[in-house]
């Protein structure tokens, strides 16, 4: 990737809806430049930005405490994100990746977390095929830590997929838009992922999030009315590329292939739009969704790893 020397770079609090939709722009133009993932793609983005209280939702500077840096013609080339409590999620440019050292700082200021012994701990991510960075980051006392890291998964859109039959008494469709099926689908993500997602918060997303699609993403409906299962496709048409996020299976409906048949569903609707050439997934590397993954032919290419700073 080449490096280029910033001009005149300046950065600030990301506000407001039309800095969120500049910045998800940011995202789907460097994965053309760079030609695969690389920064976020644009569902972790809105999935940070839309997914929001009623209150954030109301607030026109609402920023996700997202900084930006951008030239002094308002191009964004980079962005610090918090992905959670001392969790940077480092988004740049490829032209201006010398960048990264000032960004580093700043969140080493801004979003590290200050531990139990006192110490300030700062996580950031890399991919094993990215050797800049790496040596950017042992460089500023960043240290690997091999045993935190994701499985990023693609396979091509085309690809054949079978037909699976859906467990007895199962129905499998599209989530509607009302109240009701969102609050099914918290109810059923809340349970398979032990969080305390809000239907409020759900339903914000769905309605604000440039990309949510009521027709990609599916559920397993049990005999009872609730959701067995769940699988959401968001469609990136600029790069023709899909994800997977989020997929899983309540605990008592779990072992019938419910995922399985909603992810190749999803497919087969890919397919139809004709809109997308590559799927991706990711799981953490421990995680027994590996084999669900694999088994829909999602095959692992690529692998981000935890790099922490104990200053």
């Amino acid at each position: 990737m080449t490096t280029r020397a910033p001009a005149r770079i300046v950065h600030r609090p990301l506000q407001g809806k039309a800095d969120a939709l500049r910045l998800r722009q940011f995202l789907i133009d460097t994965y053309t430049l760079i030609g695969c993932e690389f920064n976020w793609e644009i569902r972790r983005w809105e999935g940070s930005y839309w997914c929001v209280s009623d209150s954030d939702r109301a607030n026109p500077l609402w920023g996700a405490n997202t900084e930006v840096w951008e030239t002094g013609e308002g191009e964004i080339v980079g962005a610090a994100i918090p992905d959670g409590p001392g969790d940077l999620a480092l988004q740049i440019h490829p032209h201006y990746r010398a960048l990264e050292d000032e960004i580093l700082g700043w969140a080493e200021e801004h979003i590290a977390i200050t531990t139990d012994s006192g110490q300030h701990r700062l996580v950031t991510w890399c991919f094993d095929w990215d050797a800049e960075r790496q040596q950017r980051l042992s460089q500023r006392g960043y240290v690997l830590r091999s045993e935190w890291f994701w499985h990023h998964r693609r396979r091509a859109a085309s690809a054949p997929v079978p037909d699976v039959p859906v467990a007895a008494d199962y129905v499998i469709r599209s989530v509607c838009d009302n109240d009701e099926d969102a609050a099914r689908w918290v109810n059923c993500s809340n349970i398979t992922f032990g969080q305390s997602y809000l239907p409020e918060v759900h339903r914000n997303f769905q309605h604000d999030a440039p990309s949510h699609n009521y027709d990609l993403h599916l559920v397993a409906q049990a005999p009872d009315g609730s959701f067995a299962a769940f699988a959401g496709l968001t469609v990136e048409e600029t790069n023709r590329y899909a994800v997977f996020e989020p997929v899983g299976t309540h605990p008592d409906h779990r072992r019938q292939g419910l995922a399985r048949a909603l992810m190749f569903e999803g497919i087969r609707r890919l397919q139809q739009l004709g809109t997308v050439d590559t799927i991706y997934v990711a799981n953490w590397g421990t995680a027994d969704a590996a084999m669900l993954y694999a088994a829909v032919g999602l095959e692992h290419y690529a692998t981000p790893a935890a790099w922490q700073k104990l200053f």
